[in-house]
């Protein structure tokens, strides 16, 4: 009975170990998926492989995996011209932790990435300009893993409040900055009295976030007098659905039911 016991236990743990995204909150949400806008997606793809991100795919959507993330690349939508990098949106940063900073810096600065010499904080600017924040975490079990993001904000109280409701963001403050924790995104939101735009149109299209009912979200958001920005989308051969809306301060974001069957 004991080894039987033992087996189990071995089974769970293996499992949570293949899982792609966290465990949800007590709210039904976690990270899900950052949808990066790339002018060439093989070159986008190619960096991601270098900092360790991995192929996947839910039926015929191919993605890249971060342990704790997952990411989409694709080419800017319809006629638009790109309008750049995220910096000076409401997304600054994607973050990432690494077990071994000085190992990783050196390995991806052999594969020819390099960190911007702008910041103290080591930071990558990967292909569109997009900002890549990487602090180290020693504890990793993994070379690298998803931490979350830095967000532009006029007022964190206002704007982590949100988060806090609709996604069930954990606030607190650390140093001046105040922090919203979702499982698998750790939200930096850093006040700046700086013009802060949008992210429609920039290299960071969407933000992502999984919940198990997508269903549930819509309704208690619509009831709420918020507004989608469309009808939900369902991939019926990936067994996944999508909505999108913007926050009230411009970031896109698609929620999503069903990502966690990406292998």
């Amino acid at each position: 009975m004991k080894t039987i016991l033992v087996l189990l236990v071995l089974i769970c743990l293996s499992l949570t170990c293949l899982a792609q995204l966290p465990a949800p909150n007590a709210a039904g949400a976690s990270a899900g998926h950052h949808i990066l806008r790339a002018k060439d997606v093989e070159v986008a793809n190619k960096f991601w492989a270098t900092l360790g991100a991995e192929p996947g795919a839910l039926g015929a959507i191919k993605l890249m995996k971060i342990p704790g993330v997952l990411i989409y690349i694709s080419a800017p939508r319809g006629n638009t011209p790109s309008l750049g990098g995220n910096h000076g949106t409401t997304v600054e940063f994607l973050t990432f932790k690494v077990k071994d900073l000085k190992a990783s810096l050196a390995k991806w600065k052999a594969a020819g990435v390099e960190p911007m010499k702008e910041y103290k904080e080591a930071t990558i600017l990967g292909p569109d300009d997009v900002q890549i924040r990487i602090s180290e975490d020693p504890s990793l079990t993994m070379p690298i893993a998803a931490d979350g993001l830095v967000m532009n904000v006029a007022n964190a109280a206002e704007v982590s409040a949100w988060y806090a409701r609709w996604f069930g963001a954990k606030v607190s403050r650390s140093g001046s900055d105040t922090i919203g924790d979702i499982p698998g995104a750790r939200i930096v939101f850093h006040e700046t009295k700086e013009p802060i735009a949008p992210t429609r149109g920039h290299s960071v299209g969407l933000l992502g976030f999984e919940v198990k009912d997508l269903q549930d979200f819509v309704k208690r958001y619509q009831e709420s007098g918020a507004k989608l920005d469309g009808n939900v989308a369902t991939n019926a051969a990936a067994q996944l659905s999508v909505v999108q809306l913007t926050d009230p301060w411009g970031t896109s974001i698609e929620v999503s039911q069903g990502l966690n069957a990406v292998k």
